[in-house]
């Protein structure tokens, strides 16, 4: 896999990329509208993907839209929300078959272009406002999103570790922001904030597929020609050390296992070495089958249902999160920590060390086995700034020696302990 990036600008704040791979027979074209995580306009901004993908001026409704893609060879519009480091991410995507593959010989590129330029520049929006109907549609979908992740008790419970590690910094928002502010959209506040992003966001278009990208990058140049705007630049996440001593949280609901979540620092990395070090050492310590938090706390002790981390590296946060039994809260919070002082102390094998090496070379191959997961990647380097190809992190990954990763989890410490339990 040598997939590689090509980049240019192509307005004020707007940039064009290119990822080709002969090997699909499909495209996909996406615009991110990329804006610093902010509590003042995160859940308005969350909306206006898929108030955008409704409809426009000259397809005003859903039929008529559908009917443009299923011209389009059954192509795919698609909406979404995500999070890189500090930024949110509000995506509106179209996939359809390559030019090669269409039986008139029809511009396929260039027509989905124009689909997805009219739905961003030319939204049903009249009299300042998008339609009613459409807004209590979507309103309701947001705040059924939100809604459904405070419902997943492990992913909430993560979510308000991460809160309590960093309240006050915007990395620590979530991606669709609150119900009560998503109770507050209207019709016009919502036209706002898509011309507020408009006007302000970061614009990155991205082109993956087999085929040509001239005519989706002729139809966004033109589209953007001359327009004014005052792009914001790309948020840092900010990254903190770790305090003398842990934070500690308690909150209770009606819940039959308890969610214990640690949330560790591990300090500033100079390089991307030193990432790729703690990256290795979050999987060792409980990122694959055969880490130590899977091995040890939850197979040999069976101290929890679940216990893994994960590695935030914009952040350089490390998050452990356990599903356990009220008994067993005291006894899994001290194993975990007890697990990486293993580390820290080099109490690993080289094997082992090697295997875990080889599970994170694996799941990097497989991000060429989608054009969705290959865009994600490059959109991650281009937003963070460390472009690098999924082959090359592997041989960074490959070459990391076994004291770089104790050297990073020296640099380990506990900052947060969230435990989410039941009621009393």
């Amino acid at each position: 896999m040598t997939n590689q990036l090509f980049r240019n600008a192509i307005g004020d704040g707007i940039s064009f990329s290119v990822l080709r791979d002969p090997k699909f027979k499909h495209n996909r074209l996406s615009v991110h509208l990329i804006a610093p995580l902010d509590p003042k306009t995160v859940t308005g901004y969350a909306i206006v993907p898929f108030l955008l993908r409704k409809g426009c001026k000259s397809r005003p409704d859903f039929t008529r839209l559908n009917a443009e893609l299923d011209s389009l060879y059954g192509a795919s519009l698609t909406a979404g929300v995500s999070k890189i480091g500090a930024n949110q991410v509000l995506t509106l995507s179209i996939s359809a078959i390559d030019d090669r593959f269409a039986l008139g010989g029809e511009p396929l590129v260039q027509r989905c272009a124009e689909l997805l330029r009219d739905l961003l520049t030319e939204p049903l929006i009249e009299n300042g406002a998008f339609p009613e109907r459409d807004l209590d549609l979507e309103r309701q979908y947001l705040i059924d999103t939100i809604e459904a992740e405070i419902n997943d008790k492990r992913s909430y419970a993560v979510a308000k570790c991460r809160q309590a590690m960093d309240e006050g910094d915007p990395a620590a928002l979530r991606k669709y922001g609150t119900i009560e502010d998503a109770k507050k959209i209207t019709a016009k506040s919502a036209a706002g904030s898509y011309r507020e992003l408009m006007e302000r966001a970061a614009v990155e278009i991205v082109f993956c597929g087999s085929g040509d990208a001239s005519p989706a990058s002729a139809v966004f140049r033109k589209a953007f020609a001359g327009a004014r705007r005052q792009a914001v630049k790309f948020a840092k996440s900010r990254v903190k050390p770790a305090p003398e001593a842990a934070r500690e949280t308690v909150e209770r609901m009606e819940v039959a296992q308890s969610k214990l979540v640690l949330g560790f620092r591990t300090g500033e990395k100079k390089d991307a070495r030193e990432a790729a070090a703690a990256r290795l050492m979050c999987a060792l310590y409980g990122g694959t089958p055969s880490s130590k938090l899977f091995m040890n706390v939850r197979e040999k002790l069976s101290l929890c249902y679940y216990c893994a981390a994960r590695f935030e590296r914009a952040s350089g946060v490390l998050m452990v999160d356990s599903g356990v039994e009220e008994k067993n809260i005291g006894k899994a919070r001290q194993e975990i920590l007890v697990q990486l002082g293993e580390i820290q102390n080099g109490n690993f094998e080289e094997e082992t060390l090697l295997n875990t090496k080889l599970q994170l070379i694996n799941s990097l191959r497989t991000v060429g086995d989608s054009l969705s997961a290959l865009e994600d990647w490059y959109l991650f380097r281009i937003v963070t700034g460390e472009m690098y190809t999924p082959v090359e992190d592997a041989e960074l990954l490959s070459s990391i020696t076994a004291e770089e990763v104790i050297q990073a989890a020296n640099k380990t410490g506990l900052d947060t302990v969230y435990l989410l339990t039941s009621k009393q």
